[in-house]
């Protein structure tokens, strides 16, 4: 784990922190991100530091510069149009594959992220937790909160490799909610799976966490009418 940290370079660290920054201050699509000399004060980094950190996000989509103007959030933080050219695939099955390639990846980063988790990622995941109920009971659109609980969840592991996988969760979190919005007690299952995995990431239980990461993908495909594998179930 340290090793990992060691090897991550300012600009990677100064990224996620505006990740953070963004979540945590609940940023709004176009929202203008602060100077860079107030980026520079807040974070205590150097001003290309901070302009390495900006193109990050960037290349990310999560953010668009405009020449003159500055830096705003995009309208979807976080995801590219296409980043993996689902559009292609076939979409009769794309369901069945994204949450079958869910529980192939998840349950593993679920267990790595109990070993490697910080405090500051179990306070974020609470508080999406909170914000996913407090939507679900105003009848509103829950799925960016849930998808950003899975993001913090990737980022407790330190992987950056794993960070560039989170658009195939996304796409899945987005597509597993059209098919599961209708169907009776489906939040509430999923609800609970989320809160029995920052439990057990909480208390860095790796194979809780494991088992916590495949029920939730079970429950979500069994409420998407999508087949689980046998053969992928330990």
């Amino acid at each position: 784990m340290d090793s990992v940290k060691r090897a991550r370079k300012l600009p990677e660290q100064i990224a996620d922190q505006l990740r953070e920054m963004i979540i945590q201050e609940e940023m709004q699509t176009g929202t203008k991100l602060p100077a860079e000399v107030e980026l520079m004060a807040r974070f205590g980094v150097s001003r290309s530091t901070v302009r390495e950190a900006v193109k990050i996000l960037q290349t990310e989509r999560i953010v668009d510069i405009r020449q003159g103007q500055g830096t705003f959030l995009c309208a979807m933080p976080g995801l590219a149009d296409d980043p993996l050219g689902l559009r292609f695939a076939d979409q009769d099955d794309l369901i069945a594959q994204l949450l079958e390639t869910r529980l192939l990846v998840e349950p593993s980063v679920a267990a790595l992220a109990a070993l490697r988790r910080q405090e500051e990622h179990l306070s974020q995941m609470k508080a999406l937790l909170d914000k996913m109920d407090n939507a679900y009971l105003h009848g509103e659109n829950y799925t960016p909160y849930d998808a950003e609980f899975h993001s913090v969840i990737a980022r407790c592991t330190g992987n950056d490799v794993m960070m560039r996988l989170l658009p195939t969760i996304h796409e899945s979190i987005s597509a597993g909610y059209r098919h599961t919005h209708y169907v009776e007690g489906s939040y509430r299952r999923a609800s609970l799976c989320h809160l029995e995995i920052y439990r057990a990431i909480a208390a860095r239980d790796s194979a809780r966490a494991r088992q916590a990461a495949q029920r939730h993908m079970m429950q979500t495909m069994n409420d998407s009418g999508v087949e689980v594998p046998g053969v992928l179930i330990r």
